[in-house]
């Protein structure tokens, strides 16, 4: 995905609308990006605090983290130049809609490893 800075980092799960002509000529803009979803075991700092202010910045609205070893789903909304305005983290119990599909449901525990 092509952002705003230097940095490109490759996220885990994206979700994108692009013409699928283009994809051979170019990486989803911020525009064309619904969701994106990383997964964090031992990454889980570096995926809240840096990758989470790359994506921020470059204005994506639905950013997820995964954190496996808690079993917890953290939310980021409400991007900034300074980063992300607001994180909600769910437990494995429940279940969360992006923010493009609201009609579809997920449940937190179908995204993690059975333990």
């Amino acid at each position: 995905m092509a952002l705003d800075d230097n940095s490109e980092p490759e996220p885990d799960i994206a979700v994108v609308i692009i013409d699928p002509f283009d994809c051979a000529t170019h990486h989803p803009t911020p525009s064309e990006v619904y969701l994106i979803i990383d997964v964090a075991d031992s990454s889980l700092a570096y995926d809240r605090k840096i990758k989470g202010n790359i994506y921020a910045r470059s204005g994506i609205a639905d950013y997820w983290v995964l954190n496996v070893g808690d079993r917890q789903l953290h939310v980021f909304l409400e991007p900034t130049e300074n980063g992300y305005q607001s994180e909600v983290i769910l437990g494995e119990t429940t279940s969360i809609s992006p923010i493009e599909f609201p009609a579809f449901n997920i449940a937190i525990q179908a995204m993690l490893p059975h333990s």
